[in-house]
C-alpha cells in the first residue's frame, strides 16, 4: 500500500486555505474602507500612517495585507472602478430613453466625485501598478470608458447605416468633455451637482443629436430607442446612406 505525502497531489483540502483566503480578502476591503476615510479626513496625499489610524491598527498589521503602498493604491483604484460601475450600470439599460441614459451615466460619475473627491484627485496623479501602468489612474479610466462608449456608438452607427469609423473619435470627444468639465467643477464648485449634470446632459445630447441631424436622422430623446426604431428613423430620410444608394440604383 502506497501512502500519500501530506501536501502532495493527493491531499484533500480541509477548507482552512479557502477560509484564510476569504478572511484576507475581507481584511483588505476593511483597510480600503479605512483608506477612503483617511482621504476624506486628510486630503489626497495618502499616508499609510493615516490609513492605519483610521483602521485602528499599527502599520505592520496593515502591511500584512498589502505588499507595499503601491498595492494599497491599486486596491483603492479597483474600488473606485467598482463603485463607478455600480453607479453607471443603470444607465446602460437600453430600455430607457436616450436622454435618461445620458443623464444617468453623467450623474453616476458626478455622484462618485461628490462623495469621494480626494479619491479622484489621488487617482489623477497615481500611476497604476503593473506592466500596463502607462499613465494616471484617471487617464486609464478615461481610456476604458472611451473604449466602452466606442462599442456603443459603433453599434448605433452600424444600425443607422453610417460610417462606424467615427465611433472612436466621437467617444473620446464625449469622454474628454465630461472629464474636463468634472475636474473644473471639482475645484471650483460654481453650481450644485444637479445643475452641472443637467447642463452636461444637454451638451452631450446636443452633440449626439447634431451629428445625427447632419444625416437627416431625428430621434426622440424621451422615448426608448432600439435597433428597429433607429433603422425606421433612418429610412425616413433620403440623406441616409442606404436610402441614397437605393435611389442611385433606381
Amino acid at each position: 500500500m502506497v501512502g500519500v505525502k501530506s501536501g502532495g497531489p493527493g491531499r484533500v483540502p480541509d477548507g482552512r486555505s479557502s477560509r484564510w483566503t476569504a478572511h484576507r480578502a475581507a481584511r483588505r476591503e476593511e483597510f480600503v474602507d479605512a483608506a477612503l476615510r483617511a482621504l476624506a479626513v486628510h486630503g489626497p496625499d495618502l499616508h499609510i500612517g493615516h490609513v492605519a489610524e483610521q483602521a485602528g491598527v499599527s502599520k505592520p498589521v496593515l502591511y500584512r495585507q498589502f505588499a507595499d503602498k503601491a498595492d494599497l493604491l491599486a486596491a483603492l483604484q479597483e474600488r473606485g472602478v467598482a463603485m463607478l460601475v455600480v453607479r453607471v450600470a443603470p444607465a446602460l439599460d437600453d430600455g430607457l430613453p436616450p436622454l435618461e441614459r445620458v443623464r444617468g451615466a453623467i450623474d453616476g460619475f458626478f455622484s462618485l466625485l461628490e462623495e469621494h473627491p480626494n479619491l479622484y484627485r489621488l487617482a489623477a496623479r497615481t500611476v497604476p501598478a503593473g506592466p500596463g501602468g502607462g499613465g494616471s489612474g484617471v487617464r486609464t479610466g478615461k481610456a476604458l470608458t472611451a473604449a466602452e462608449l466606442t462599442r456603443v456608438f459603433d453599434e448605433a452607427l452600424h444600425h443607422l447605416g453610417l460610417d462606424t469609423r467615427g465611433a472612436e473619435p466621437w467617444a473620446h470627444a464625449v469622454v474628454g468633455m465630461v472629464h474636463n468639465t468634472a475636474e473644473w467643477w471639482l475645484e471650483k464648485r460654481p453650481m450644485n451637482r444637479q445643475e452641472i449634470v443637467d447642463r452636461l446632459t444637454e451638451m452631450v445630447w446636443a452633440a449626439i443629436d447634431g451629428f445625427l441631424r447632419g444625416y437627416g436622422i431625428e430621434l426622440d430623446p424621451k422615448s426608448p430607442i432600439g435597433p428597429d426604431q433607429m433603422m425606421a428613423a433612418a429610412r425616413r430620410h433620403p440623406r441616409w446612406p442606404a436610402a441614397a444608394a437605393s435611389d442611385e440604383e433606381l
